[in-house]
């Protein structure tokens, strides 16, 4: 949450109305799939799926392997820690600290990056939330909204954004798909641009 998620047994959020209103203006006919984003890029190589939309950050890595639509989004990383914790106030103070990050994601990256950071790996966020609560791990880096849910909805956890990492969410096809790249560009250049973005912003967050 808030992009994408699974409500009553149904995909829903930010992402899923951005993907759906795209199909609608391109004339595609799509069919969902909820997948732990750690197997995104492998579902889309083997051909499982066909289109990535989960928050996902253009990253020259993984220009490598896909090609990416114009950005819908701007987001940056953030920080979470439990609310007793005084020390962590930006991301130079995670240096010898037990940091939690989400598989496969641009937090994952940039901590695993670290050395001085001693990096646990979650396959949800909200399994390292719990973590956190327990003071299992001392932080967690991870997208900034999805972050200001956690922290919103839970009064053990805080958010520490005094020292943010910038970044742009795009949509993922493989490598061979252009005409199919194109129709998605298409989409978001309307989107962005008639308003329709900002009620789904508005909408979801």
């Amino acid at each position: 949450p808030p992009f994408g998620y699974l409500e009553n047994g149904n995909i829903v959020g930010f992402d899923y109305d951005i993907m759906r209103e795209i199909a609608r203006l391109s004339g595609m006919k799509i069919d969902f799939t909820y997948i732990p984003f750690a197997g995104l890029l492998p579902a889309l190589q083997t051909k499982k799926i066909d289109i990535i939309i989960a928050a996902m950050t253009v990253t020259e890595e993984r220009k490598q392997f896909v090609n990416f639509s114009e950005p819908y989004y701007a987001s940056s990383q953030v920080i979470l820690v439990h609310r007793d914790n005084n020390t962590i106030k930006n991301f130079d103070n995670l240096d010898g600290k037990n940091v939690g990050v989400i598989m496969a994601t641009t937090g994952d990256t940039i901590m695993t990056k670290n050395e001085r950071v001693n990096v646990r790996k979650f396959y949800t966020g909200a399994e390292a939330v719990l973590y956190l609560e327990e003071k299992r791990i001392d932080a967690i880096v991870f997208d900034k909204e999805p972050c200001k849910n956690f922290a919103k909805y839970n009064d053990e956890i805080k958010l520490i954004e005094s020292d943010t990492i910038e970044e742009n969410y795009a949509i993922a096809v493989r490598k061979e798909d252009t005409s199919l790249l194109e129709n998605i560009n298409k989409g978001i250049s309307i989107i962005m641009t008639n308003g329709t973005c900002e009620r789904f912003i508005e909408k979801n967050f």
